[in-house]
């Protein structure tokens, strides 16, 4: 058995992303690049990734009670929903068999080529060890990893109370776009890029009270590229902007640049609310 598996094949990755590219003109292709990548320049820029929690986190400044108040908080606004959004992404794929972008003969092939990508992203998320098949297992899905940690943190998952207004807000607004294929790409692309900057910064700080609550949910998530780990956000990031590209519709463009801007607005406001929790 090779060394990497199924989940972590470049081979296998760069097979769809050439089909993707491929399956779009390559006129249109080279446009939407470039409107994509301005759209990941305005996610990567907001304001949200410059926040004063952000630095707080890395020096250890929060102490334990704050980031159990922060911990359980960010279960109802992301970590609870993610592969429920996801689910729905892998499913949304069928509205690519009338898409106008792709060559007409690749349309219904589009659809598995997608569903290949996405499904690396929720096989991870759903507990596969990407390096022994065999160590896989349910109880090492990434939710029941946070519901661990929460556990350890002695946390009840279920006290409503605890959980802010800016949580809930971030929960709908995913709810709010389960039927479309393009907006659901955006948020998820932003998601993952939100969860790749505070994870780290969340697991720096946990640290400082006991090691073991690094373990398991921030064992699987940051920025990880040809390691041991078992975090792959990086190529699941990388693999959702390039299923916009291949969707990009150009006359939607100011209506995805609210869209980006809506959703990050949420997560700043969100991290805003955490920055000022007197625990």
């Amino acid at each position: 058995m090779s060394t990497l598996a199924f989940t972590q094949s470049e081979n296998a990755r760069l097979e769809a992303l050439n089909f993707i590219r491929q399956s779009v003109e390559h006129a249109s292709w080279v446009q939407h690049v470039e409107q994509v990548s301005a759209l990941k320049q305005q996610s990567i820029q907001h304001a949200l990734f410059q926040l004063p929690i952000m630095e707080r986190l890395h020096q250890q400044a929060l102490s334990l009670e704050q980031l159990k108040l922060i911990h359980i908080n960010y279960f109802a606004a992301i970590v609870k929903v993610f592969t429920d959004a996801l689910s729905m992404l892998i499913y949304q794929t069928h509205q690519l068999e009338q898409h106008p972008n792709i060559h007409q003969h690749q349309r219904v092939h589009a659809k598995a080529h997608a569903r290949y990508l996405l499904s690396l992203n929720l096989i991870d998320e759903l507990g596969f060890n990407t390096f022994q098949l065999e160590l896989s297992s349910p109880s090492k899905s990434h939710l029941v990893y946070f519901m661990d940690l929460l556990q350890a943190l002695e946390i009840d998952p279920l006290n409503e109370q605890a959980v802010c207004p800016e949580a809930y807000a971030l929960n709908q607004f995913i709810q709010s776009h389960l039927d479309s294929y393009d907006n659901l790409l955006l948020i998820l692309a932003c998601a993952e890029l939100q969860v790749i900057h505070y994870s780290e910064a969340l697991r720096i700080n946990l640290e400082k009270y006991d090691p073991r609550f690094s373990e398991g949910y921030y064992a699987c998530h940051g920025i990880v590229d040809h390691s041991d780990k078992l975090a792959n956000d990086d190529n699941h990031e990388d693999d959702i902007w390039a299923l916009l590209t291949q969707s990009y519709q150009t006359q939607h463009r100011k209506d995805y640049q609210a869209l980006v801007q809506e959703y990050l607005d949420l997560w700043a406001q969100f991290w805003q609310k955490m920055n000022s929790l007197n625990a």
